[in-house]
């Protein structure tokens, strides 16, 4: 009965029935396997040695940033996350085993949500990274803990900065939280975006796992996109 008075539309199209429709979820590209670094098609999205600067082991994408996304995250952010968020959480987890990545997810992976500055979360409500990390340690089994680390310093939202500002972001982002033992986890980090890297690149220092990879949503399309032998 609720439905039929206050019905359900599509953020995109404004069909009704889902926040998002099958129709637009089609409309998703799929990302290539790539190294996270020079952008070159990589066998399941593993950094490749030389560009592997004690950065992450491998980043999973699950769709190019386009149009649709945009306006996706856009609503995920501010207006509809917990809604927008189990449905993006599915689909990610169905591109997760389809692609294969879902290997590297085991009952002893540690998923970690990147955090946001407290003042953005405050603003919020919540943080989107920890409702997409929630869903996927449900399905998958494993641990995840956000209180791992902590965003230091008060930075403006990536959206708000030029690539330039991005690639010089000061190197303590991120600081681990007092009393909790990381050594030798093998942990996932994850977050909505990635565009330079930098922000991964960062909490990976932080945290100096053994083994530390990421899964994300949606990152541009490289200018450059080949195989590598």
């Amino acid at each position: 009965m609720f439905d039929l008075f206050f019905p359900t539309y599509c953020i995109n199209c404004g069909r009704v029935g889902s926040y998002l429709c099958p129709w637009c979820i089609k409309k998703l590209k799929n990302a290539l396997p790539e190294c996270y670094v020079c952008r070159k098609v990589s066998n399941k999205y593993i950094t490749h040695d030389e560009c592997n600067k004690d950065g992450l082991d491998r980043v999973f994408v699950g769709w190019e940033y386009s149009n649709i996304s945009k306006k996706i995250l856009g609503q995920y952010k501010y207006r509809y996350a917990y809604k927008i968020s189990e449905i993006l959480s599915n689909i990610l987890i169905q591109r997760l085993e389809i692609t294969g990545f879902s290997k590297n997810i085991t009952p002893n992976t540690l998923l970690i949500p990147i955090p946001i500055h407290s003042s953005h979360e405050k603003k919020r409500g919540f943080n989107q990274s920890l409702l997409l990390a929630t869903h996927l340690s449900k399905y998958f089994k494993c641990r995840m803990n956000p209180n791992i680390i902590k965003r230091v310093g008060d930075h403006k939202h990536q959206s708000q900065q030029s690539v330039k500002d991005r690639l010089s972001m000061g190197k303590n982002t991120f600081e681990v939280i007092r009393n909790l033992e990381i050594l030798g986890e093998d942990i996932m980090l994850i977050d909505d975006v990635i565009s330079t890297g930098t922000t991964l690149n960062r909490a990976c220092n932080t945290l100096k796992g053994n083994k530390i990879s990421a899964i994300t949503l949606f990152r541009g399309k490289p200018h450059y996109q080949y195989l590598r032998e």
